[in-house]
């Protein structure tokens, strides 16, 4: 079975998948993706009341944290 860039991958594409992985990670190591990370985390203060407000509507619907799960790579 070879790979054929044009043919109906179902769920998704592999090899854009790949490719968009591979750019993201580029970016974020970049000096221009490290600045926009860091400007990321700056909230206006109009926006902080509506912030906190979804959080605390996802974590009452959340049923409690899994950040101790370990989970196998997707591939």
């Amino acid at each position: 079975m070879g790979k054929e860039s044009n043919s109906n991958h179902g769920e998704g594409n592999p090899e854009a998948a790949d490719e968009f992985n591979a750019r993201e990670q580029a970016f974020v190591k970049s000096a221009r993706g490290k600045k926009k990370i860091e400007q990321g985390a700056n909230v206006r203060r109009e926006d902080e009341a509506s912030l906190m407000e979804a959080e605390r509507l996802g974590r009452e619907r959340s049923k409690g944290d899994d950040s101790t799960v370990v989970r196998p790579p997707k591939r």
